[in-house]
């Protein structure tokens, strides 16, 4: 509505996107199988905030049992970012949106890391529609869609010890 504003006048409603939420979402609490399943779902482009995740999850991973798995992002633009350790990472690039919707369903927490450029957080409802919670950087667009502390966690963008921090307490205390 701002950016339709300022270039074209005019007073503007904004009808958020849509996503199919199944008849079975079921509820889920991070950790639920003794290891935290985290979901990254975006290209490896720099204001997605992929290195951000890696550089958290690397820390995470030394102290509760966790696991990444990325879908978007394929292994060549991954593995330049990796630390030369990739335990517990599973990349596994463009998939369809059947796969995408297994994999979010699957996860106990979708992490969207993003450091702006936002407009709407559409993979955080498609999560949210999973019945996945959310821990995604504290932007705008994004806090149009987290409620933070009631259906996700909002962390500062860009700030990877947070973000660690916020996994590791659901992880501990789900």
């Amino acid at each position: 509505a701002w950016t339709a504003g300022r270039f074209f006048g005019g007073r503007y409603d904004i009808v958020p996107n849509g996503v199919h939420v199944p008849a079975d979402v079921p509820v889920h609490a991070p950790g639920r199988a003794g290891r935290l399943r985290i979901a990254f779902v975006g290209q490896a482009v720099e204001r997605k905030g992929l290195p951000v995740l890696l550089r958290a999850f690397e820390a995470l991973r030394e102290h509760v049992d966790a696991e990444l798995v990325i879908v978007g992002a394929v292994a060549d633009d991954v593995e330049p970012l990796l630390l030369d350790d990739a335990r517990g990472i599973t990349i596994l690039g463009r998939v369809d949106d059947a796969a995408k919707t297994r994999v979010l369903r699957e996860a106990d927490v979708l992490c969207a890391p993003s450091l702006g450029g936002e407009s709407f957080g559409m993979v955080l409802t498609e999560a949210f529609a999973q019945g996945t919670p959310v821990v995604a950087s504290d932007i705008a667009g994004y806090r149009d869609v987290v409620r933070d502390g009631v259906d996700g966690v909002l962390v500062p963008r860009a700030d990877a010890a947070a973000l660690a921090e916020a996994l590791r307490a659901l992880a501990l205390d789900p």
